[in-house]
């Protein structure tokens, strides 16, 4: 790793690949001064093969993925109700994973663990392990575990199959560490649309927010994007004592400040895996847009990227658990995704600082804000001015804009 930062610019995205291939186990993530992990070294066990190196994602050829707009491109709904209803656009994901592990698979995928309140990369054996990958997880997930577990079993087992999610950059890490080992085709690799992540002190001061509304300590579920309000509504879901704590995208100071795109992680910034190149099987995510811009039951976009990917798409609808809908276009739905790098660098550069010198969040966003265009200023406060409206009627004025724009 010492001889990757030589050689580039990019910063680490804590994608994990280069932990889960390191043999003499001296590269572990770490969550830095600003709260996020990042690949760390100890040099007394580190025996300089280079390995590492090879996995990394800030050596990402643009040239070496599929083009998302020259792939497949399917709409999709899980034809179960209550899947549908639990997950957070049209279920695909969950069938998915159902599938592989009905085909003798293992599923790998982002889990939202109470107890530390972090997120975690988890190997799902069977189905009912499934539902717990359910739901976007809006954090940095450590994929070191159970990354390092599947690779190790896949060199030691021809046999083995895995099915694994994650974000671009989880996915391109354990792609360049399958084609490097020989076992990139025991892996079916699905990735996520993603806008990047924020810091986990964010997270922790979302979660006192939370606490205390609850009266809680620790609290039981946590749910990023529940339906309570439609699919369009971003709502955090979190359980403890009993109650229930809905926070809207237009209330909460988490969606806030995530969407405002500032305190991003320093590799999301400039990402280059999350456009329009992948190395997965699929690309998945919400089919946003003002297709089905009336629908509040959620819609499901894959991009199959390889034979494999498309195969297993095709396998579902003819096994009945998708329906298809009508795709469009591939630009049409990359229009809908954002899919550009982001215009807050200066401010983003001078958040980081002030975070790893120990400033708490609320310092941080009130720096960044302090330099706001009026533009911006209008768009936060009309948020606020949404927030005292209902659900559901916040939805109807969402969709009601989505057409006017459109």
């Amino acid at each position: 790793m010492e001889n990757a930062t030589k050689k580039t610019e990019y910063p680490c995205s804590g994608c994990g690949a280069c932990a889960a291939v390191c043999s003499s186990k001296a590269i572990t993530l770490e969550q830095d001064d600003a709260g996020f992990l990042i690949a760390s070294v100890d040099a007394a066990k580190c025996v300089n093969c280079g390995i590492c190196v090879k996995v990394c994602y800030r050596f990402f050829n643009n040239d070496a993925g599929a083009d998302l707009r020259k792939a497949k491109l399917y709409a999709v709904q899980s034809t179960d109700g209550e899947t549908l209803k639990r997950c957070s656009s049209g279920g695909l994901a969950h069938e998915l994973a159902l599938d592989a592990i009905r085909g003798g698979s293992k599923a790998i995928g982002a889990v939202y663990d109470t107890a530390t309140d972090r997120v975690f990369h988890r190997i799902v054996v069977d189905e009912s392990g499934v539902a717990e990958l359910d739901g976007s997880k809006y954090l940095q997930s450590d994929t070191q575990e159970a990354f390092s577990k599947a690779i190790h079993e896949a060199v030691r087992d021809k046999a083995a199959r895995f099915i694994v999610f994650g974000t671009p950059c989880q996915i391109a890490g354990i792609a360049k560490a399958g084609d490097l080992l020989d076992i990139r085709e025991q892996f079916l690799l699905t990735e996520i649309f993603c806008h990047g992540v924020p810091p986990y002190g964010l997270w922790q001061y979302q979660l006192q927010r939370m606490r205390k509304k609850l009266r809680a300590q620790r609290l039981e579920k946590v749910l990023f994007r529940s339906k309570k309000d439609g699919w369009h509504s971003y709502c955090i879901r979190a359980d403890a004592n009993g109650k229930s704590f809905f926070g809207s995208r237009e209330r909460e100071p988490f969606w806030h400040v995530y969407f405002e795109n500032v305190l991003l992680g320093d590799a999301c910034m400039t990402c280059r895996l999350r456009k329009e190149i992948s190395l997965a099987d699929l690309r998945i995510g919400d089919y946003w847009g003002v297709r089905y811009q009336n629908r509040n039951d959620g819609v499901s976009a894959a991009f199959a990227c390889t034979v494999r990917g498309k195969a297993a798409i095709d396998r579902l609808l003819a096994d009945g658990r998708l329906t298809e809908l009508d795709p469009g276009t591939p630009d049409e739905m990359l229009r809908a995704q954002n899919m550009e790098g982001y215009s807050v660098q200066k401010p983003h550069d001078e958040s980081m600082q002030l975070l790893r010198h120990g400033a708490s969040i609320p310092e941080a966003v009130r720096a960044y804000r302090r330099h706001d265009s009026v533009k911006r200023r209008m768009k936060r406060t009309a948020l606020h001015i949404a927030g005292i409206l209902p659900g559901g009627l916040r939805g109807r004025l969402k969709r009601t804009k989505g057409k006017i724009m459109h």
